[in-house]
């Protein structure tokens, strides 16, 4: 571990320092507290053109099918005589009498169903097109696409250029041009566009700029329960884990009693009612790469040694450049919490400054001032390029 994973709990507790809540976050005033964290940690991507958040993807595109289907009007739907439909059929399209119909949804392995269809009954043969790919969650933009295999830069164009090319173009040529749009499968997510679906299948390379969506999980802890991990394999003792878990930070105790931050905190017996100052940092932290089942989670490392029946926490982790943007964070969140408490003007605008002092600090350290060839100048509360 080469420095600390930082958590939604580590921000919580920051928050109930800064503010004076320990003991106190109870109701609305817990909800405020999360909301901050939460506003914070989705505006900080946005702040600034990130070197922490440039990252890379790629998928491999699908080629052009042949079937034999028969197609009921009065429905909407379409089977297939023999094989399935493909597990991402939603995102393509079907051709039939020279027409091509949107795929409003995949209803099992050989029905489909038309956004709409044509108003007569077809059976014969229909070729299935796909030109969309969904991208993954965090992806908030997309910067560059290229085909590794030809050396190839594909071009960013509007959505209704990629449209077009789609349409009036010969669908089935390599393409050339992309776009990206909102998924109207998964809301809230972006699909890459291309102007056609090719003849050959093509790795396809992107850059994309990185997003945060939501802090799922505050904090789990072990109580009772224990975790055994096995390179990089956690089995816990009781069905805890849930799909919402991934890329939490499991922190391991070196005993049997749960894990609590790298300071300090009050812990409050419930049987007894007494408070008590407790610092029990963890032995070992982790990220939850997927999960598999309700009590084993595949985790992002091995471990160098074999973990058994040791305490636990888990808490949605918040990815950023320890470094350079942790302070940054934590000054974005204090302002965000005296916004949703309405805070009297002078308490905002020293909160906000603060910020503003924070993201200067963070963006000096983040590059050497230049993008693209352009040098970034701070002129007052604004950003512009010499």
């Amino acid at each position: 571990m080469t420095s600390q994973l930082l958590t939604f709990r580590d921000a919580y507790e920051h928050l109930s320092d800064v503010f004076e809540q320990e003991g106190k976050a109870v109701g609305s005033l817990n909800r405020k507290l999360q909301r901050a964290i939460q506003l914070a940690y989705q505006k900080l991507p946005s702040l600034h053109d990130w070197a922490y958040y440039r990252r890379d993807g790629s998928f491999s595109t699908s080629l052009p099918t042949d079937h034999t289907i028969a197609y009921t009007a009065s429905t909407g739907r379409v089977t297939i005589a023999t094989g399935t439909w493909d597990t991402d059929a939603v995102f393509g399209a079907i051709v039939f009498n020279n027409v091509r119909y949107a795929i409003s949804r995949r209803i099992s392995d050989t029905e489909i169903e038309l956004e709409q269809g044509p108003v007569a009954d077809y059976s014969g043969a229909a070729r299935w097109q796909r030109f969309r790919y969904l991208l993954p969650e965090d992806v908030g933009d997309v910067t560059e696409i290229v085909d590794a295999q030809q050396y190839f830069d594909l071009r960013r164009v509007s959505v209704r250029q990629t449209w077009w090319w789609q349409q009036v173009i010969n669908a089935e040529t390599y393409p050339l041009v992309w776009s990206v749009y909102p998924s109207t499968e998964l809301p809230g997510r972006w699909e890459i566009w291309l102007s056609g679906s090719g003849q050959v299948q093509r790795s396809l390379s992107y850059l994309y700029r990185r997003r945060f969506t939501n802090l799922s999980i505050l904090e789990t802890l072990s109580g009772e329960n224990t975790v055994s991990i096995t390179g990089d394999v956690a089995t816990f003792s009781s069905p805890i884990l849930a799909s919402n878990m991934t890329n939490t930070v499991l922190r391991v105790s070196s005993s049997a009693s749960h894990p609590t931050g790298y300071l300090s905190r009050v812990e409050r017996d419930l049987l007894t009612g007494k408070n008590e100052e407790v610092l029990n940092p963890p032995a070992s932290e982790h990220v939850i790469n997927t999960i598999q089942s309700t009590t084993v989670a595949v985790l992002k490392q091995p471990v160098a040694a074999t973990v058994t029946d040791k305490g636990y926490s888990l808490s949605s982790h918040i990815d950023l450049n320890y470094e350079i943007m942790w302070e940054l964070f934590l000054r974005l969140a204090e302002e965000q919490y005296d916004i949703i408490t309405r805070a009297e003007s002078p308490i905002r605008k020293l909160s906000a400054q603060a910020r503003m002092e924070a993201l200067r600090s963070a963006m000096f350290a983040d590059a050497p001032g230049v993008t693209d060839g352009h040098a970034q100048v701070w002129r007052g509360d604004v950003i512009v390029e010499d």
